[in-house]
């Protein structure tokens, strides 16, 4: 009987299930494989990926390590020419230098190396002085005599000796400062010894001692010259203590007696007398008064020069006025226009700035007796640095400038005595005052035009 192909057989759908569950599982082992392949791909290339980088960082490890020994290299060859530049240098310092240098061996004392100013101080070749122990050399036998010696150098690593002897070869004998460092050159400690030629600084300071010597003998006795004329002053001015005692005491008495005598002669024998004894008993009562005034005078400027200063702050407008008020007598009747300024405060001697301040109003006073209005002016002047300048103006009779240094000597007078009366001494006391507190006296004028005199006072 013929099969029918669509009809049911028992266990055949099973079959076709497990055939169609072998096909996926098949393919899904497929696709896993496929999937291994494709993460193993991708480690290779992950791989090769790494591989890549790390060959790149090989060659930029072996660039940096070519530019490291490069830079070495340079380093290197810069510390080759620095240290180089630096033998150079010391070698030119070395020869060049004005001091004697000696490089020893540390360990041995020998003399490695000499400069040729040492080989001409001390006349011997190079060649005789390299390669000996110090000690052994005659010019240093006295400085580094023992071992000892060398070996405390050693340890302290510096030391400095002055004005040590030294002898040449040709036995001429030098004063020396010896100065010795122990330092390391490479891979062994050398010194280094330099040694300067001070005998001429010697002989100068000898030359300085004998000078000095010679100096305080010369005060000593300049001293002694001074206490000399200190008492000789001393006695100077107690003699002119006494002469003046005896000019204000034993003159004065002489001019009473003639003044009183012309008195009682005008008086008891005035009506007998003529008109022309009579004037010349008034000359001689005139001369009279005129040398006690010029006594005076001469009293005050000796007094001036021997007086000791007491300077304080003065008050220049409060002395100006007081001085004014001096002259209200001896002006009274007159026309004068007083201009007086206000003044800055001055550091002096009270006493003595009134008196010289006395003297020049007094002046102008006296030389405008002839005008009708008298005008005299009382101010500061512009002074140089660090004083003061006081200046008294008046449009009086003058002076003429070609003597205008005549003014402040003792008994020096441009008028004359019967037109302008006057000791001559009054401006040279002016003077005096102002010398003795460290200023100056001056005057401008001209004939009949008036004058201006003016003094410095200097601040502090």
């Amino acid at each position: 009987m013929k099969k029918n192909p669509d009809a049911y057989v028992p266990g055949h759908d099973t079959q076709i299930e497990r055939a169609k569950a072998r096909t996926e599982r098949a393919e899904a082992r497929t696709e896993q494989a496929k999937t291994r392949t494709e993460l193993a791909e991708m480690r290779t290339e992950q791989a090769e990926i790494r591989i890549e980088q790390a060959e790149t960082r090989t060659e930029q490890a072996k660039t940096r390590t070519e530019q490291a020994e490069m830079r070495t290299e340079q380093a290197e060859t810069r510390s080759e020419q620095a240290i180089r530049a630096s033998e150079l240098s010391f070698r030119r310092l070395f020869e060049a230098t004005q001091d004697g240098i000696l490089i020893l061996e540390a360990d041995t004392g020998r003399i490695s190396d000499v400069n040729p100013f040492l080989v001409g101080m001390l006349g011997f070749s190079h060649g005789e002085l390299v390669g000996t122990p110090i000690w052994e050399l005659g010019p240093f036998k006295d400085i580094v005599s023992n071992k000892a010696k060398f070996e405390q150098l050693h340890r302290q690593g510096y030391v400095l000796s002055e004005n040590l002897p030294l002898e040449t070869r040709d036995g001429r004998k030098i004063a020396v400062e010896f100065v010795s460092n122990v330092y390391q050159a490479g891979d062994r400690n050398v010194i280094q010894c330099n040694i300067r030629d001070v005998t001429e600084r010697r002989r100068a300071e000898e030359q300085i001692r004998l000078l000095n010597e010679q100096l305080e003998h010369r005060v000593a006795e300049r001293t002694a010259q001074l206490q000399t004329a200190n008492a000789d002053l001393q006695t100077a001015n107690a003699e002119l203590d006494a002469f003046s005692h005896s000019v204000s005491h034993d003159l004065r008495a002489p001019l009473r007696h003639v003044l009183g005598f012309v008195e009682l002669l005008q008086n008891n024998a005035g009506p007998s007398l003529s008109e022309e004894n009579l004037g010349l008993l008034t000359t001689i009562s005139q001369a009279a008064i005129q040398m006690g005034n010029l006594i005076d005078d001469l009293l005050a400027f000796a007094h001036v020069g021997r007086a000791e200063l007491h300077k304080t702050n003065v008050n220049l407008d409060e002395l100006v006025r007081e001085t004014l008020g001096d002259f209200q007598a001896e002006t009274k009747g007159r026309k004068i226009t007083w201009n007086v300024h206000p003044l800055p405060p001055v550091r002096a001697d009270r006493a003595l700035l009134r008196m010289a301040l006395v003297n020049l109003v007094s002046n102008a006073v006296k030389f405008t007796g002839a005008r009708p209005e008298a005008r005299i002016e009382i101010g500061c002047a512009p002074g140089g640095n660090g004083e003061t300048v006081i200046f008294i103006r008046d449009n009086g009779a003058g002076f003429d400038p070609r003597y205008a240094h005549k003014l402040f000597g003792v008994f020096q007078r441009l008028h004359s005595q019967a037109k302008f009366e006057g000791t001559g001494i009054g401006l040279a006391n002016v003077q005096r005052i102002i010398h003795r507190h460290g200023g100056r006296t001056w005057a401008e004028g001209a004939v009949d035009s008036g004058a201006t005199f003016s003094f410095s006072i200097p601040n502090g």
